[in-house]
């Protein structure tokens, strides 16, 4: 725990200085984002949010940490992915180029450490779904749905950032409670102390005064590190936890994410195609500040992080755990499909009771 201290607060101090050495000498890299019809934000905004955050992960790591047990080759595919994001953060990449930087990378990550999903456990209470020579293809599949998942998701100020904060605190306190997982440990630590600077400067708290965003880089990075912290933890029988509990601590984004698929799907959409219906917008809608949105939004993933933990701790069956999580993904895909009919009736009985 005291090495994982160190190296989280070498990446908070390295994140914070670049940060201050990228900020104004992002527009020359095209690294900014400019409002449309669907952001509202005023003028250019940089686009270094990941880059700072993956380049106080770097620093601390290769400082204090080894490169083995898979590390190593986690920490490369990481870089790739972060240039990946960073290109099209300044030039727009065509999603299909991204997909496939990603099958490759996710590839060489699962085949090169030799580290990937096994079994996704007794979810069904038949016994283990054990994956045999899936597992790479599942774990791939898990890296580009975890990337995508924080990308939709990064759409008002701070969320990316405390989604990503509460999936690694999460994990952090799973791999504390288990034995030997360290390094899990320290990195999940590690990636949130880079993760602070970025969060502090987007939500504009003091001292920072101009507001950055995450960009492509930074989803990209957090998604794919999410993916290798959960493969590593609930890969084996002597796991951090069951792959179950991984659902819980990343659920939001997870339901966020698939619930606009398959609105989209219905609609005869592309899945992919960008729109104003997630949560976050709908909240907006609702008459929700960004800040109250940012608390509320916070506020179910951190029930729903809490739940996985608890039913883990609490060594509730597998099966009835993914019951409950498919249980809540069809009542939230309801919910966010009936909202205006929901915040009808809400309003309704509060202007109800505010008249008595």
């Amino acid at each position: 725990m005291e090495t994982a201290s160190f190296t989280g607060l070498i990446a908070v101090v390295s994140a914070f200085i670049a940060l201050l050495i990228l900020q104004p000498i992002a527009g020359r890299f095209r690294l900014v984002d400019m409002p449309d019809h669907r952001k509202s934000h005023k003028g250019a905004v940089p686009l270094i949010g990941g880059l700072s955050a993956f380049a106080g992960l770097l620093v601390a790591w290769l400082i204090s940490m080894p490169l083995t047990e898979g590390f190593g080759i986690y920490l490369f595919c990481a870089l790739m992915l972060v240039i990946l994001g960073a290109i099209d953060d300044a030039r727009d990449i065509p999603a299909r180029y991204r997909l496939w930087a990603q099958v490759l990378l996710g590839a060489l990550l699962s085949y090169g450490s030799g580290i990937y999903l096994t079994t996704f456990g007794n979810l069904l209470g038949l016994g283990n779904i054990e994956l045999s020579w899936l597992g790479p293809v599942v774990t791939i599949a898990a890296v580009i749905g975890a990337t995508n998942a924080y990308n939709m998701i990064d759409g008002i100020d701070g969320l990316a950032g405390t989604m990503s904060l509460v999936t690694l605190g999460a994990l952090a306190l799973l791999f504390a409670l288990a034995d030997g997982f360290h390094l899990e440990l320290a990195l999940a630590i590690t990636i949130g102390a880079a993760l602070l600077p970025y969060l502090g400067a987007n939500l504009q708290l003091r001292p920072f005064r101009k507001k950055i965003f995450m960009g492509d880089a930074g989803s990209m990075f957090i998604g794919f590190s999410v993916v290798w912290l959960l493969v590593n933890g609930a890969q084996t029988d002597n796991g951090a936890f069951r792959p179950v509990t991984a659902l819980w601590v990343c659920a939001l984004p997870l339901m966020d994410m698939v619930a606009i698929m398959i609105r989209r799907a219905r609609k005869g959409q592309s899945v992919m195609m960008p729109d104003r219906d997630h949560l976050h917008h709908i909240c907006l809608r609702a008459g929700f500040s960004d800040r109250q949105a940012l608390l509320v939004i916070t506020a179910l993933a951190v029930g729903c992080a809490l739940i996985g933990v608890g039913g883990e701790i609490l060594r509730i069956s597998e099966w009835v755990m993914f019951v409950l999580f498919m249980a809540g993904f069809f009542a939230y895909n309801w919910a966010i499909s009936h909202v205006w009919r929901l915040l009808v009736f809400f309003r309704k009985n509060y202007e109800a009771a505010d008249q008595k």
